[in-house]
């Protein structure tokens, strides 16, 4: 079962491969928080796909609650993530041509850091529940 320091270092990867600090991604106020910056060499980060595919594979893959994830990926609360959970699942599902880049990558990375992604959240109740490749059911304390 993952855990809270991995769910860290998939944080510090990401802004290390993104070449941003991560108290850009974490920064919950100010000017375009929610869209864009750019990063120490200059290029384009679109922050809100980087918090919507990091918020949504922590939630998916670790024993983390709503709203543990959402300060570390710079959302205020977790409604925010409450209301994008099935929008994220859209792009993922349409592989949309913006968020689903950021998403892959994400993947790759938690796979440089030998995050499982073979327990899957099943509920979003009190419970943490997850299922294996073979479909049985373990539930987490978070």
């Amino acid at each position: 079962m993952n855990t809270l320091d991995q769910a860290w270092k998939l944080i510090e990867k990401t802004c290390e491969h993104y070449k941003i600090e991560h108290k850009q991604l974490a920064q919950m106020s100010g000017t375009n928080h929610f869209k864009i910056c750019y990063n120490k060499e200059g290029q384009l980060v679109r922050l809100a796909e980087v918090r919507m595919a990091l918020s949504y594979f922590l939630y998916m893959y670790c024993p983390l609650k709503l709203v543990q994830i959402a300060p570390l990926v710079g959302y205020a609360d977790h409604s925010t993530m409450s209301t994008y959970r099935k929008r994220i699942e859209h792009y993922i599902e349409t592989e949309d041509p913006r968020f689903y880049p950021y998403y892959l990558t994400i993947i790759d990375l938690a796979s440089e850091l030998d995050i499982s992604m073979k327990l899957t959240r099943i509920t979003n109740k009190h419970d943490v529940a997850f299922k294996d490749h073979r479909g049985y059911i373990y539930l987490a304390k978070s």
